[in-house]
């Protein structure tokens, strides 16, 4: 059965160590215009579109887990937090050391003042984001979907357990070790791909997907051709049905070139 939709994860998946998607990557995709690829990070969309918006119409954009989608500019779907939600997590997580929580909406992210070396590094994740003094503001200005904790040291699954609990409909994933996610747990590139296999009529079968880490285990588990990165956390190649060489070796344009050419 032929491929109709690749999606693919950035960081630790497309993107080598040094933060750059190949070139082979791009000349695939122009290609194949008549595969939908779909770029599903836990980046944010305008960060996405920056990355890879010279590929114009081509790419569908499943940005901050699932949280939103766009193609051609135009927003397709999303789930936001509840309100109430994002100001227990303002007040529960906003001061836990070494930490520093930032909110994921429509028209960018939101930030505390930090030290000018964490901005730096966090704007490598976010082109679109604000300093704020105060979070609450930008719950009331913009829609968010997501909620981040960035650990200062790369030990986001040591903190993961003390993490508080925001109720049943809500879920943290490690997505990086200096990430944590906390979304609705409907919130996912999995519902996010499914969303898209819907709208076009596209069957998990006619579907590929590549990914490293914890937040895209829902998006292995909605495509046939699921492929772990040999790179990727050990719980992830257990649901993925394939795997593919490191994120530094191109094994994601190497398994595309597999099942199409």
């Amino acid at each position: 059965m032929a491929i109709k939709l690749i999606a693919t994860d950035l960081d630790g998946t497309l993107l080598n160590s040094d933060n750059k998607a190949p070139h082979e990557f791009f000349d695939w995709v122009r290609r194949h215009p008549e595969i939908r690829t779909v770029i599903a990070s836990g980046r944010q969309y305008q960060t996405l579109e920056a990355m890879f918006g010279k590929l114009g119409d081509h790419v569908v954009y499943c940005g901050d887990n699932g949280g939103f989608i766009f193609h051609k500019g135009v927003k397709l779907y999303s789930n936001p937090l509840e309100k109430e939600d994002i100001y227990r997590a303002i007040r529960f997580m906003g001061h836990i050391p070494d930490t520093y929580l930032v909110l994921c909406g429509e028209h960018g992210a939101y930030v505390n003042p930090m030290p000018a070396e964490v901005e730096k590094d966090i704007a490598t994740f976010f082109k679109s984001y604000q300093v704020v003094e105060d979070l609450n503001e930008a719950v009331e200005k913009d829609e968010i979907v997501k909620m981040s904790i960035y650990e200062v040291n790369g030990k986001a699954a040591e903190i993961y357990p003390y993490i508080p609990d925001l109720g049943d409909h809500v879920e943290k994933v490690l997505s990086e070790r200096r990430w944590i996610d906390i979304q609705l747990k409907s919130t996912n590139k999995g519902n996010a791909l499914k969303f898209l296999q819907n709208k076009y009529d596209i069957k998990p079968e006619e579907c590929a997907a590549f990914g490293d880490y914890l937040n895209d285990y829902a998006m292995m588990e909605s495509c046939h051709f699921s492929f772990a990165m040999n790179n990727a956390h050990p719980e992830l190649k257990e649901v993925a049905n394939f795997e593919t060489t490191k994120n530094d070796y191109m094994g994601v344009v190497t398994m595309l070139s597999a099942l199409t050419e």
